[in-house]
């Protein structure tokens, strides 16, 4: 795969599992070291879509932002 630690969706996965799953690998270290664990995705065409608009709504926009000090 190339390195960069891919997280694979494939179509009968348990949709919220894998967003959750996803959204945690990229930001569980906030970039602080160099072990992004999720930096790449791979989502089987199938439920491309479904899991980007998922991932994209309800997810993303629960993502608090702090001070970063």
């Amino acid at each position: 795969m190339g390195g960069k630690s891919p997280n694979i969706v494939f179509a009968d996965a348990d949709m919220d599992k894998a967003i959750e799953g996803a959204h945690f690998a990229l930001f569980f270290n906030q970039g602080q070291c160099c072990c992004a664990g999720g930096s790449r995705l791979f989502v089987e065409e199938k439920v491309y879509d479904e899991f980007v608009e998922k991932r994209r709504g309800a997810r993303a926009k629960r993502r608090t932002v702090g001070n970063p000090f």
